[in-house]
């Protein structure tokens, strides 16, 4: 079976690659490739054409009824003119490419070339056209292996012993499903192969759990931070303010209105640069009581650029992450007898002050769109799905407080 467009430029028509044990090995016409003319195996079907002079084959599989329909939607294509030769280019060929043209934010990048790395590692110099399901489950059992080595060096057993969070594979999968969609609209690929995944076989993400400090074991770790004031004040903050390391970091003095009581969240330091903010937004915070105190004390104790960065290094500059999780966090974490992985079962690092802000002002009565505004989620979605179970405990609290104020 076969079509030609007008021009005769284009020929396609449906062969079968048979196996080495059939007799029909290698290649034989589609109508040939059956039981009742000697076929003994199940063949792999193409579409099998010409175009400016160069023979393509496309892989569409076992099925026959299948392949049969492929073929008659590649005739419509051909006939419309609406068919595009899928042009050949190998996975790390394609990564790195695909990388070098980025251009989203630095961190952005950063975490998209983890996910090529991967990738690269189990198919990279598969061509993008041949890539298949089997491939990506390859690809998510990579991950697993990958962070299993790495936990296996740590010296606390929860660490040790978890697998990999469904989380971190389905987002591996969502960034390599978008690598793999710009190679489609670039014409390296017919189909978006991670799109055929079964959902059967993708990783079952839940409701993320939030990685919170509870009050006592918050109470033991500011006096281990007591003989480093800067980290000491960051922590602080973030945990009576709710802001993220980078925002932290890159906060100017200039951003602070001590008269208003407020905070104004401009700028981000992703480790290398200052960029925007999460989601390019930027947004005012208003100053818990303590928080307030708690920068002005710190104003007081020696701020001498009103215009210059809250928290520096102590040679000047942007404070580093990695330093401060890893020096300063993590030592304090273990003298204050704080264990890495929290009451819910996730580690706890810096961000987790964070989740204990908004622990801690939906237990006292927040309500949950302030909490929203202060964290800067884009929408109240996000803010219920993590948090959904104090922000009940809030609104169950404010039902209690009505009471006798109807007259009935």
């Amino acid at each position: 079976m076969g079509v030609h467009n007008r021009e005769g430029t284009k020929v396609a028509s449906l062969q079968a690659r048979h196996s080495r044990s059939c007799s029909k090995y290698q290649w034989a016409p589609y109508a040939q490739s059956t039981r009742e003319a000697g076929c003994t195996c199940s063949p792999l079907y193409h579409i099998v054409l010409r175009s400016g002079g160069k023979l393509i084959r496309e892989p569409v599989g076992h099925n026959r009824k299948e392949a049969s329909r492929a073929l008659k939607s590649r005739e419509g294509e051909i006939a419309d003119r609406r068919y595009k030769v899928i042009q050949d280019i190998r996975f790390d060929e394609w990564g790195k490419a695909w990388l070098e043209s980025f251009s989203g934010k630095e961190t952005s990048r950063r975490v998209y070339a983890v996910t090529v790395e991967y990738a690269t590692t189990v198919f990279g110099q598969t061509k993008i056209r041949d890539l298949d399901v089997a491939d990506i489950r390859r690809f998510m059992n990579h991950i697993a292996q990958e962070h299993q080595k790495r936990r296996a060096s740590s010296r606390e057993e929860a660490i040790r012993e978890a697998a990999v969070a469904p989380a971190t594979v389905a987002k591996h999968l969502r960034q390599l499903g978008a690598c793999l969609q710009a190679a489609v609209t670039e014409g390296y690929a017919s189909e978006n192969v991670v799109r055929r995944l079964h959902k059967s076989a993708r990783p079952k993400v839940g409701k993320s759990a939030p990685a919170y400090y509870t009050d006592a074991e918050l109470a033991r770790l500011w006096p281990e931070l007591e003989g480093r004031p800067v980290y000491a004040a960051l922590c602080k903050l973030a945990a009576t303010t709710g802001l993220r390391f980078g925002e932290l970091a890159a906060l100017r003095w200039s951003d602070v209105d001590l008269l208003n009581g407020e905070l104004h969240v401009t700028k981000s330091w992703d480790g290398t640069d200052v960029t925007q903010p999460k989601s390019n937004e930027s947004r005012t915070i208003d100053l818990t009581p303590q928080a307030r105190t708690l920068i002005e004390n710190w104003f007081a104790q020696g701020a001498d650029d009103q215009e210059g960065l809250v928290f520096e290094k102590e040679t000047g500059g942007h404070l580093d992450g990695g330093y401060v999780l890893k020096r300063v966090l993590y030592p304090a974490l273990e003298r204050a007898g704080v264990p890495r992985v929290g009451e819910r079962g996730r580690k706890r690092d810096f961000h987790s002050l964070r989740h204990s802000f908004a622990r801690i002002v939906l237990e006292n009565g927040a309500g949950i769109d302030w909490v929203r505004a202060q964290l800067g989620h884009s929408s109240i979605t996000l803010t219920v799905d993590t948090y959904g179970a104090w922000s009940r405990t809030s609104q169950k609290a404010q039902a209690v407080a009505l009471e006798g104020v109807f007259a009935l």
